[in-house]
């Protein structure tokens, strides 16, 4: 569990960031970074939720009266800004910085609705100039803590173990549906928040990001299994593959491809290396193998509040390593119309390497159909 000092002192980098780019104050509307400041999961709607930090102060989250008792336990913010329903918000957050200048400077993410800043700016009376945090906020995050990684090991070993119960549970005829069901189901018996999970058979399989259907497992399929779960709040992405019964020759050909490809890129990934080069590691085992055409994304991403945040493993990407990074490494072979394989892990990166955060096997298993 993250501590109040963990959060204290993610504000008091941002209040310091203010000041340093001479903004009256900063602003953000119910989002990943907004959790990650005020330890708050809000999903934004029609009502305003937005968290104020000024250069010196407290910070404070204007808010609708009904929601503040339910807000105020679950995060770690103490000052709250109530509105009534027949108030209009953006007075409120006007009262809240009065003491600013009629036109302000302020600081806004790329999650704000644009709806928001509209509404913002009628009420100050016009704004003076509008920055961006976004990338100083993605600065912070980039890199996790010990607490941080803690939470992610944990979700991955919970979504490991019911990746691997789900496949014993396969049976003929069945649908990507129902085995998608039976993953989830898993995950919260073992105590995690399943965040998505998505399960393709056979043909499916090629492509990427295809949702789960009525598509029926069959004898010789290849089945994908690629899900997430989360610990208070805290990601993980794993991909694995079975067969329904024994693998055809092509099937355990491709397997391999890609299993040799994705420890290329984890026994060479580390600190200082930039996330263009980790990427080509796995993508010239694939090459040289003849599938270089069929491997279609980029290696991997970022993981931590967001399932996909930077930075990302993809070529024009001179972003260096840097201890404490937290990735998805997952090569993939898509044949269309036949099937694809992914293998899919999550690393911690290190100075002198990476370690595995996702640590279930990743033998291509026969489901005993």
């Amino acid at each position: 569990m993250l501590t109040d000092r963990t959060y204290a002192l993610r504000m008091q980098k941002l209040r310091e960031f203010t000041r340093s780019m001479n903004a009256d104050f900063a602003l953000l509307t119910p989002s990943p970074n907004f959790r990650y400041l005020t330890g708050i999961h809000y999903e934004m709607r029609e009502r305003l939720v937005a968290l104020i930090v000024t250069r010196d102060g407290e910070p404070s989250i204007v808010a609708p009266q009904f929601d503040v008792s339910n807000l105020s336990r679950s995060g770690r913010i103490k000052d709250f800004l109530p509105w009534s329903e027949d108030e209009d918000p953006y007075s409120v957050v006007a009262k809240a910085v009065r003491s600013r200048p009629k036109e302000c400077t302020i600081l806004l993410e790329d999650y704000m609705p644009i709806g928001v800043l509209w509404a913002l700016e009628k009420a100050l009376g016009g704004l003076k100039k509008t920055l961006s945090m976004t990338a100083h906020l993605e600065s912070m995050r980039i890199v996790k803590s010990t607490e941080e990684v803690e939470l992610m090991k944990k979700a991955s070993k919970i979504i490991g173990q019911s990746v691997s119960k789900a496949m014993t549970q396969a049976r003929l005829g069945m649908t990507e549906l129902e085995m998608r069901q039976v993953v989830a189901n898993e995950c919260i018996r073992n105590s995690g928040v399943p965040t998505f999970t998505t399960v393709q058979f056979g043909e499916n399989t090629a492509l990427p990001h295809a949702d789960s259907g009525t598509r029926q497992l069959r004898r010789g399929d290849i089945a994908l299994f690629d899900c997430g779960c989360e610990v208070e709040g805290y990601n993980t992405d794993i991909t694995r593959v079975a067969v329904a019964g024994k693998p055809s020759s092509e099937q355990e050909s491709v397997y391999s491809i890609v299993l040799k490809a994705q420890q290329a890129a984890i026994d060479r990934m580390k600190a200082g290396l930039t996330c263009e080069v980790a990427d080509s590691f796995a993508r010239q085992v694939i090459e040289k193998a003849g599938y270089g055409a069929h491997f279609t994304h980029r290696l991997g991403h970022g993981v931590g509040l967001e399932v996909h945040e930077p930075p990302y493993l993809v070529k024009g990407n001179s972003m260096q390593l840097r201890a404490g990074m937290t990735h998805s490494v997952e090569p993939g072979i898509y044949l269309e119309g036949k099937f694809g394989i992914r293998i899919e892990d999550l690393i911690l990166v290190d100075e002198g390497g990476c370690e595995a955060l996702t640590l279930s096997p990743k033998d291509l298993y026969q489901m005993k159909v």
